[in-house]
């Protein structure tokens, strides 16, 4: 007897990476309308680059000893040697956008928005994922403090537009390359004095990245932290004016903050603002604690480190997982739920048809309907309006399809009655009032 042949498994998706499917598709596409509605009104216009990059793109500004260099890219050799990386951010492609399409010279600031996929090789968490997606904001080709109260201002809107209120900013300045080195030795002299009770991974920070140090989430590192030295001590005049031009327009627009002398951020590009948005402490998601709804900073040094000519910028990025997930765990709903009043039910296949004219027909004037039009059996369909409680059947049987008409049937009541095909839209809008 011939062996069976080995059962084949179920091909499933990647890890970390995840389907978007239902009601969670509209979650997403209502944090990404929000953030690019208000960017537009800030006058940004959208960019969209390749999920696809050339390795150095990021290896160079981000830094080669990065957490996301080292451990966190995507990737890959092309059959003709290129080495090529899936965008794990987007900041540097929109640099080179910048200078690749001449941008330098349009009217500056040129501000710009994006959303996509995104990809790092994390480890899978809660809010965390191997593709996300962010929505991002770019302002390139001025210095001037009030872009970067801007970008706060929009991360800080849409999120606030969306339902959740309780934002609050936590930001520092990282100084430029004047003032960061003076603090850089400073830093290394404290850490020096700890290196023994220091994490692996700190351990070779202190090496290749000092200010990488603060950035540590180890419990260990965490305690030495507290005593380290801070970067508002060295700040040089011009940085000093900077920052405290930034709070000053925070404090206008009415944005609370919060002074977090020890954050950095994860990329070599960035220099004087960073920032990171979080719900305030008080709020209930435990489990999100710690977990920033936005980031982003002034890179004033991108454009340099890709070979380019010193352009400064300013910009950020969104989550938009992270926003939805807050969003579905307060029990915001994504848009206004719309409910049909009416159920279309056909029997036959000339009425089958008729029906597929009559739901555009109730498309172009946008009167949501509910159907089930692979269905033929009427109890089937009848069952199908009870279960969903719609006031409202439309009946397309083969006799109405050929007489032109359509019976409108009261659920409740019980009373149908037939209406001319033609005169049938703007009597069914009077109908549908009764039930509003």
């Amino acid at each position: 007897m011939p062996a069976k042949p080995p059962k084949k498994e179920l091909v499933t998706s990647v890890k970390g990476m995840h389907d978007i499917i239902f009601e969670d598709v509209h979650y997403l596409e209502r944090v990404i309308k929000e953030v690019r509605r208000t960017a537009e009104f800030y006058g940004f216009s959208p960019i969209m680059t390749p999920h696809l990059e050339k390795a150095e793109l990021f290896s160079r500004p981000l830094g080669e000893t990065s957490d996301v260099v080292e451990k966190q890219m995507y990737n890959l050799r092309t059959r003709g040697g290129d080495r090529l990386t899936l965008r794990p951010e987007e900041t540097a492609p929109a640099m080179r956008a910048y200078f690749e399409h001449g941008m330098q010279s349009m009217p500056q600031p040129v501000k710009l928005f994006y959303s996509g996929s995104f990809f790092r090789h994390e480890s899978p968490q809660a809010s965390r994922f191997r593709e996300f997606r962010q929505a991002g904001l770019e302002i390139i080709g001025d210095e001037d403090a009030i872009n970067d109260a801007v970008v706060v201002r929009i991360f800080v809107s849409s999120i606030q537009a969306l339902g959740i209120r309780d934002v609050v900013v936590n930001i520092n300045s990282l100084g430029d390359k004047t003032c960061r080195p003076a603090f850089r030795k400073e830093l290394l002299t404290y850490y020096k004095k700890h290196f023994n009770d220091l994490c692996k991974d700190c351990k070779r920070r202190f090496k290749e990245n000092p200010l990488r140090l603060l950035d540590c989430k180890e419990p260990a590192c965490q305690v030495i932290k507290k005593d380290a030295p801070q970067m508002m001590d060295f700040l040089c005049e011009a940085c000093k004016k900077h920052f405290g031009e930034v709070l000053e327009y925070l404090d206008e627009m009415g944005i609370a903050y919060f002074l977090d002398i020890h954050l950095v951020r994860g990329f070599d590009y960035y220099g004087r603002t960073v920032f990171e948005i979080f719900t305030d402490k008080a709020s209930p998601e435990i489990e999100m604690a710690g977990i920033a709804l936005a980031s982003g900073g002034r890179y004033d040094d991108l454009a340099e480190l890709l070979g380019a000519r010193r352009v400064p910028g300013v910009g950020g990025a969104l989550g938009v997982e992270r926003v939805a997930e807050l969003m579905k765990k307060r029990n915001i709903k994504p848009r206004p739920e719309v409910k049909p009043k009416m159920f279309l039910i056909q029997l036959g296949p000339a009425a089958k048809k008729k029906s597929l004219v009559l739901m555009e027909e109730l498309r172009k004037i946008g009167v949501p309907i509910a159907h089930s039009i692979s269905k033929d059996s009427l109890r089937s369909q009848l069952n199908i309006v009870s279960k969903l409680r719609i006031p409202l059947a439309l009946i397309l049987g083969q006799k109405e399809a050929l007489d032109g008409t359509v019976g409108v049937r009261n659920m409740d009541s019980g009373i149908q009655e037939t209406l001319p095909f033609d005169k049938f839209i703007g009597t069914i809008k009077a109908r549908l009032k009764e039930f509003s």
